[in-house]
């Protein structure tokens, strides 16, 4: 008898600390998705640029993605699907890197000196960049 009063308490303390993890994760996860609303810029809409249809066409041959850019003093990085992050001079597709070259320096003219985006080629020649940060 004793041990099943053991057994019914710990059930118990297993059911109230799953229900604080729970609503932990739960919060967490909320402050999560406001942080990242705020720091996407999510008011900014994207800019967009129009391209020739070969530099559209070499973005979507190299990443089926959105591609992640990095522009700093430093110069530009770019980071494609999974891979880390690397300078735009290591591209061996050149119609791409001279592609993003442009890119970024339309977009330099609004954005400034540093920043980081998203570049997301359409399939008419338009391609959007939606800055993060």
């Amino acid at each position: 008898m004793g041990w099943a009063i053991v057994a019914l308490a710990t059930i118990l303390v297993l059911i109230v600390a799953a229900g604080v993890l729970w609503w932990y994760a739960s919060r967490l996860k909320n402050d999560y998705q406001e942080a990242s609303a705020s720091a996407s810029l999510a008011g900014q809409p994207p800019l967009k640029f129009t391209l020739s249809e070969t530099s559209t066409a070499s973005l979507a041959h190299l990443s089926q993605e959105p591609i992640f850019i990095k522009q700093t003093e430093d110069g530009l990085r770019v980071q494609l699907d999974n891979r880390p992050l690397v300078p735009v001079a290591i591209l061996t597709d050149l119609a791409a890197a001279a592609a993003l070259r442009e890119i970024v320096a339309d977009a330099s003219q609004t954005y400034g000196a540093r920043w980081t985006a998203l570049v997301m080629p359409g399939g008419d020649g338009s391609v959007s960049v939606q800055r993060l940060a």
